[in-house]
C-alpha cells in the first residue's frame, strides 16, 4: 500500500467545499435519485445490519510515513502503556535572517537552540534526555525522506549539548478559547526549550567570513544544520510539537561590543530550511505484539497510532454482492467504530480527532471511497465524544461495488476492504484503541436502503 494520498485527499478536500453549495442536507442527499422514479418503483425504505461476525479486522503496522519539511516536528521518547514504546527527533537547517554586521571590537558570549512547543502527549514528570550534533551531510529540501532516515549518521560524532528537560504543561486564563475543561485540559501556553550549544560551534559560527553570510546558499554549505536526537527512556516520557518554522524556534548567537552588551544574531528555520523528523516504535512488550500484522488470529481490539505506527485493515466479505443489486438503492451505509475507552484512557489521552478510511484496490494501492467528494461531514471520521465513535459513511462506494463500476484504469471495482489509518501522522503524535470485530461491541455496518421494484 505504497500509494500516497497526500494529493488526492488536498483535492477531494477543494471539491468538497463546491460540493456542500450544492448538497446543504444529508438527508436529501440520501434521497438523490428519488425524482426519477415513478411511484410504482419505490418499494418501502429499510434498513438492517450486517452480521458483525462476518466482519474482519486486524491490526497491521502503517505506511511508512515521509518526514521531510512537515508542518511540525515531533521531540522525545513515550513508553505508551498500552502502545510500546515510540521515539522521535528531528534535524534541521538554519538561515540567516539578516547580514550580521560585526565590528573588530565584537565578541561573543553563547550560542543557544531555542525550541518552541505548546502540546505534548504523555507525562510531564519524566525527564528528556536531549542531545544536540552537527551535521555533516547536508539535507537535500527536494529530495524523499522518510521515518526510518538515519539522521544520526549523517551527523558529526561531537555531542554539541546533553540537556536534561521536563516537559510543561500551563494553561492560561483563556481556557474557555480553546475549549479546555476541567475533564480535557488543553495546553495553551508556548513553553520553550532553550539548550546552550557549545563553545566549539560557537567559534566555528563567530569565525564565518564575509562572502560566506553574504549567501544563505553559502552559508549552509559551512554550516549545515543540527540533529536534535531524543534519549532512550524505560518508562514514562512524553512526545513534544516542536513548532519548527511558527513561533520563533531558532538558534540565537549573542555577543557583545565595546558600545553594546545584548547584541544578537539569529538563525532561523523557515519554510526554505529543510527539516526532517525521524520516528522509531518498539511493540515487543505490547499486548498485541503476537499478532501484529498476522491476518489468522484476531484480536478484540484493533490499535490506529500516527508517526508510522499502526492501521488497520477491516474486511467486509460479500459487500459488493449484498442482496440483489440491480433491485437496491443504497441510501446510507454506516460504518461505525467505537473506541474502547479503557484501553485508550481518553481521560489522560485525548484520541485522533480524525481518522481517514481507505478503499483498496486490485492492486493493493488505497484510494478514498467516492463518497468523500460529496463532503468530510458526509463522509465522516471525526471523533464523536458524545457516544466514542467514529461512523463513515460509505453508500456510494457500496452502490459502486454492486454494479460494478469502471474505474479509470479499466478495472472493475471489486471489494478488496478498508485501510482505517489517522490523520496528521507525520507532524502529530496520537493514538486510539477501537473494538475489534471479535469484540462484544464489534464493527458495525448499518445499511439504510430502497428496494425498487
Amino acid at each position: 500500500m505504497k500509494k500516497e494520498l497526500s494529493v488526492m485527499y488536498k483535492f477531494v478536500a477543494g471539491f468538497a467545499l463546491v460540493s456542500l453549495i450544492f448538497w446543504s442536507c444529508k438527508d436529501e442527499l440520501n434521497k438523490t435519485g428519488y425524482g426519477i422514479l415513478d411511484k410504482g418503483d419505490l418499494v418501502s425504505v429499510n434498513k438492517t445490519e450486517i452480521d458483525k461476525s462476518t466482519i474482519k479486522s486486524f491490526t497491521v503496522t502503517d505506511e511508512k510515513q515521509r518526514t521531510d519539511e512537515p508542518s511540525y516536528n515531533l521531540l522525545g521518547t513515550f513508553n505508551d502503556p498500552v502502545f510500546g514504546k515510540t521515539t522521535a527527533d528531528f534535524a534541521c537547517q538554519f538561515r540567516l535572517s539578516s547580514y550580521p554586521d560585526l565590528t573588530k571590537e565584537a565578541q561573543p558570549d553563547s550560542l543557544v537552540l531555542h525550541l518552541l512547543y505548546m502540546e505534548s502527549f504523555g507525562d510531564t514528570i519524566t525527564s528528556q534526555r536531549l542531545k544536540v550534533y552537527e551535521l555533516a551531510s547536508d539535507l537535500d529540501f527536494d529530495a524523499k525522506y522518510d521515518q526510518d532516515v538515519n539522521l544520526k549518521g549523517l551527523s558529526k560524532g561531537e555531542v554539541l549539548a546533553d540537556y536534561s528537560y521536563v516537559p510543561k504543561f500551563k494553561l492560561d486564563s483563556l481556557t474557555n478559547l480553546y475549549g479546555s475543561t476541567k475533564k480535557i485540559p488543553k495546553d495553551t501556553v508556548v513553553q520553550e526549550i532553550a539548550i546552550k550549544l557549545s563553545a566549539s560551534l560557537l567559534n566555528k559560527l563567530w569565525a564565518t567570513d564575509s562572502l560566506t553570510l553574504s549567501k544563505n546558499d553559502r552559508f549552509l554549505e559551512y554550516f549545515k544544520g543540527l540533529y536534535i536526537e531524543a534519549g532512550d527512556l524505560n518508562q514514562g516520557g512524553s512526545i513534544m510539537k516542536i513548532y519548527s518554522i511558527a513561533n520563533g524556534s531558532r538558534m540565537i548567537m549573542y555577543y557583545h561590543n565595546n558600545e553594546e552588551d545584548s547584541l544578537y544574531i539569529n538563525y532561523s528555520i523557515n519554510e526554505n530550511s529543510a527539516r526532517v523528523s525521524r520516528f522509531n516504535h518498539n511493540y515487543s512488550n505490547t499486548v498485541f505484539a503476537a499478532n501484529l500484522d498476522k491476518k489468522v488470529n484476531q484480536d478484540s481490539l484493533i490499535y490506529l497510532q500516527t508517526t508510522g505506527g499502526l492501521a488497520s485493515k477491516i474486511l467486509i466479505p460479500n459487500l459488493n454482492q449484498w442482496r440483489d443489486s440491480a433491485n437496491v438503492a443504497i441510501n446510507k451505509a454506516e460504518l461505525i467504530f467505537t473506541v474502547d475507552q479503557h484501553f485508550s484512557d481518553t481521560a489522560k489521552y485525548s484520541p485522533p480527532y480524525q481518522v481517514i478510511l481507505s478503499a483498496i484496490n486490485e492492486k493493493d494501492s488505497l484510494y478514498f471511497p467516492s463518497d468523500l467528494a460529496f463532503s468530510q461531514a458526509y463522509f465522516g471520521g471525526i471523533y464523536n465524544s458524545a457516544d466514542g465513535t467514529y461512523r463513515f459513511n460509505i453508500a456510494k462506494h457500496m452502490q459502486e461495488l454492486m454494479s460494478k463500476k469502471t474505474t479509470g484504469e479499466g478495472y472493475i471495482r471489486e471489494n478488496y476492504g478498508f485501510f482505517l489509518s489517522t490523520a496528521d501522522r507525520n507532524t502529530t503524535y496520537n493514538r486510539v484503541a477501537l473494538k475489534g470485530a471479535t469484540s462484544k461491541t464489534g464493527i458495525r455496518l448499518v445499511i439504510t436502503y430502497s428496494k425498487i421494484k
